[in-house]
């Protein structure tokens, strides 16, 4: 009877791992309505931000994400390991509209600094639009280190990122890493996009 007892609580573990993992994702952001959906690129996925400071001290975040761009108007959701929404983050040219789980709002520029606001260090948005298409962004220069038979980047660095772009489907990359050095400060942040 004890046996059955051991399995049956394994059981009921197991059941609830899988229901919180199930929750940790995120639903995919629909998109505008009227969007030209030709243009859009929707992505979903994990996220993992590893900061570590000069003096050794290291700092960590993870969760997941949701992704929506057309072009012009950007949505990112992100999510708690347990299914929280932390914040999202809406940009059209010339705004960028932060929205936490509180409903505190804030509003700059451009999304890169907003996601810093929540991450609590610059994340490259603008050049996430294109990296996760597969494609160089336009500004500022890059260099590639390493492209696959069929002339995508691989290896690249740009904006101050050494970015690694791996496992490609249809629309881009399933696994990110963007890497950088500034001030003493090492950044790593890797996206793995759901199926």
């Amino acid at each position: 009877m004890t046996g059955m007892r051991r399995l049956s609580r394994a059981a009921a573990a197991g059941a609830m791992a899988a229901i919180l993992a199930a929750c940790a994702v995120p639903v995919p952001i629909p998109a505008p309505q009227g969007a030209d959906e030709s243009r859009s690129l929707s992505r979903v996925g994990r996220f993992a931000l590893r900061i570590e400071e000069a003096g050794g001290k290291q700092n960590a975040v993870q969760g997941s994400f949701a992704w929506r761009d057309d072009g012009s108007r950007l949505a990112l959701d992100l999510v708690s390991p347990l299914g929280a929404t932390l914040a999202r983050v809406e940009a059209v040219p010339g705004e960028a509209l932060l929205r936490e789980s509180s409903g505190k709002e804030t509003r700059a520029a451009d999304p890169d600094e907003l996601v810093a606001v929540v991450l609590g260090s610059d994340i490259p948005v603008s050049g996430l639009r294109d990296w996760l298409r597969g494609r160089l962004a336009a500004r500022p220069p890059a260099e590639v280190v390493e492209r696959d038979e069929q002339g995508r980047p691989l290896v690249f660095d740009q904006a101050g990122w050494r970015v690694t772009a791996r496992q490609y489907d249809a629309l881009g990359p399933t696994r990110l890493q963007m890497a950088r050095n500034e001030g003493g400060q090492d950044v790593d942040l890797r996206l793995v996009i759901n199926p």
